[in-house]
């Protein structure tokens, strides 16, 4: 009874040793999020650079097709340096590849083939 007591903890250390490197695609998008608005990508469409984000929220996450793209729907509130805050409702497109998933577009002007 030892011997199997010990085996199934090995084993449950290693999965969870292997499991703690790797991120979810949920937890991807999130990040995508605060470290584009972060680098100050969205400028151009009202988002200063560092502005804070809250109430982040994912939405749904669709494939589209057989294409290999995922449209993600994502909402937030952006406050500003000033104090206003602004309510968003936006859409990220992520592109399946063996290795992962990579954005291709977030909702402003990012494109992950143009590097700042």
């Amino acid at each position: 009874m030892k011997k199997l007591l010990c085996v199934v903890m090995i084993a449950g250390a290693a999965a969870f040793i292997s499991s703690c490197g790797k991120m979810s695609f949920e937890e991807r998008i999130e990040q995508d999020v605060y470290e584009k608005i972060a680098a100050g990508y969205c400028e151009n469409d009202s988002i200063p650079k560092n502005s804070e984000i809250k109430n982040f929220q994912l939405g749904e996450i669709t494939p589209i097709g057989e294409t290999g793209m995922i449209d993600v729907s994502i909402e937030f509130d952006v406050a500003n340096a000033d104090g206003t805050e602004k309510h968003m409702k936006k859409a990220m497109l992520y592109l399946e590849n063996g290795r992962g998933d990579k954005m291709l577009a977030i909702y402003c002007d990012y494109d992950y083939r143009d590097k700042k």
